[in-house]
This record gives C-alpha cells, structure tokens and sequence, in this order.
C-alpha cells in the first residue's frame, strides 16, 4: 500500500543528518497549497537547531502561500488572539474593542481557553453558553464566538461554525413605548425639579432639559446628541432648522471620554429638520455661552466633552423624583 498522501499545508516525518562539513541538516515532505507534495530542507550547527529552522521554513512557506498558523489543534485562546488581532487592526472603534477585549478575558478564555477547535463541538460551545451566570455575559460571549468561530471555519479548523447552532440568551430588550405630550411635559417637569431641589455646591446638570428636547427632537442616541456641534446645524433663527448627527461620544480606557467623528453605524449618519421645541432648547443652550474647542452644543463646564453615563445617571435620577410644582 502506498504511503498516505499528506494533508495540504501539512508536512511529513522530519528527519535529520549530518553532513560531512560538521553542519547538520534536517527535512521533511511537505505539501504544498497547489496539491504538489515538495521535500522542504533547513541547516543548523546541531541537529536541533536545524529541525528549528526547518520548521519556521514550513510556517513561513505556509504563510506566504495564504495559510495561517491556526489548526484544528490549536486552541480556542490561539483562536481569540489571532481574531482580536484582526479587529484591533479592522476600522473597529476602541470601545467595540474593548467590548470584545471584555468578553474575551471575563468569560471565554477562563471558561474554553484551553480547548482545541477540534473539540468545539456544538455541544460544547452550548455547555460553555448556558453555564454564564448572567444573560448578558451569555449574549456578549456568543457575539465574540461567533464571529471568532468563523474566521476558524474560513481556515478549514473547524468544518462549520459551532457557535451558529448553540444555545442563544434571551434577548433583553424591552418593548418600545412611545411617550405622550402629557408624558412629555411631566418628564421636564420632573427634571426641572431635580435640577432646583439642590442649594449647595454646583448646580446639577443645568441643561439636562436641553439634552432630553434634542433628543426628542432628532430621534438621537445619548451619545450623538452630545456629539453634536454648533456648526452642525443650520441657522437658529431660520424658518426650518435642520441638524446634522455625524458623530457620537465614546469612553475607553485608554482615552477616557472622547467624540468620535461617525456614528455607531453608517446609517447613522442623518440630518433632520428640528421641531420648534428643540430649536428653542439649542437656542437656550446657545444663550448660556460655554466654551468648547470642538465646538461641542452640550460640553461640560469646561468644554470637555460630556460622559454618556453621567447624562444617563441624571436622567434617571430626574425621572425617579416626585417634587416640584
């Protein structure tokens, strides 16, 4: 029976000798990425060194014919690493980054570092899945998976992405309700007296007003409304008003809180006619006169930009409270 035919981008047997100058040499058949099976060799002043250099030839072969050091021997924790270099690479925001970098380190290499990607198995990626703790771990592990799991199947690791078939968390979003005029007008109430209810230090959050009429107003997230600038829109005192949202704020740990110059996705990127109230709310805000290098509408006090969490903690806190007239 013939000797079996190597796997493409896999090599046989190495083997080594010495030669007669006291060098030592080391090769291997290795099959090529366009079926032919090739003898690869490599030199060495020992005959370890020399099955080294053989080696690295093969990778490097391997890498220049368009394959990849992962295997379905590798690990899953190769895997993530190999992916988040990709992502870290792609146009990928940092706090996407991050998000995934989260994911990663949290949940997935402690709970599946360690196994191959010839034994994810459906089975096992579900097991992993379903012993999260939390619905929103189970959901930001499986999101990095799947992505993860098909860059190993593009490479021929894993015959099909296991993640697809797996265990999916419930979803945890809520069904949308839209607010009333009378909702409306009870929610700047509220914010109102929130903001007035507080006699020392540093007035709270002086426009949160402003920021919730915007966002009424253009349908935006949190995020872009902060994002927005004076000169994305047009003139105030125009029969029709219209704002651009082209950029959104951001936080990362390695940049605190930053605008970002395109929204979360490129669909994002709109412009609107304002109605007359959120007019009136930028006109307001144009009034109080803060500075802003960026030329931020909504900054901080020192024309920083403005932290996401912070504007939603207050709203919160607003919307909870019960006093004022």
């Amino acid at each position: 029976m013939g000797r079996p035919r190597l796997g493409i981008g896999t090599y046989g047997k190495i083997t080594r000798s010495q030669l007669g100058d006291g060098r030592w040499m080391a090769r291997a058949r290795y099959r090529d990425f366009d079926g032919v099976t090739r003898q690869v060799k490599a030199h060495g002043t020992t005959g370890a060194k020399a099955e080294a250099a053989l080696k690295d030839a093969i990778r490097e072969r391997h890498r220049a014919a368009g394959g990849d050091d992962l295997t379905a021997d590798s690990t899953v924790a190769d895997l993530l690493d190999r992916w988040m270099g990709d992502v870290r690479n792609s146009d990928r925001s940092q706090s996407t980054v991050e998000y995934y970098e989260r994911a990663v380190e949290k949940f997935i290499k402690p709970g599946l570092g360690a196994v191959t990607l010839r034994e994810s198995t459906v089975g096992q990626i579900d097991r992993f899945l379903r012993a999260i703790p939390t619905p929103s771990g189970q959901r930001d592990a499986r999101v990095v998976l799947r992505q993860a799991f098909a860059l190993a199947a593009r490479y021929d690791c894993v015959p099909h992405n296991p993640v697809t078939d797996a265990y999916r968390p419930p979803t945890s979003r809520a069904k949308p309700k839209a607010l009333t005029v009378d909702d409306v007008q009870e929610l700047r109430r509220r914010i109102r007296a929130w903001q007035e209810e507080q006699r020392l230090g540093p007035r709270r959050t002086h426009d949160l007003v402003e920021i919730v009429d915007v966002m009424l107003g253009t349908g935006a997230r949190i995020g872009e409304v902060l994002a927005l600038r004076w000169q994305d829109r047009t003139d105030l005192d125009a029969d029709r008003v219209a704002a651009t949202i082209a950029g959104t704020v951001v936080t990362s740990k390695g940049r605190g809180c930053y605008r970002q110059d395109r929204t979360k996705t490129d669909a994002g990127r709109r412009t609107v006619i304002l109605p007359q109230f959120a007019v009136e709310a930028l006109r307001r805000q144009r009034d109080r006169g803060i500075p802003s290098a960026e030329g931020l509408i909504f900054p901080t006090r020192t024309g920083a930009p403005r932290w996401p969490a912070n504007v939603r903690t207050a709203w919160r806190k607003a919307r909870a409270t019960t006093t004022g007239g």
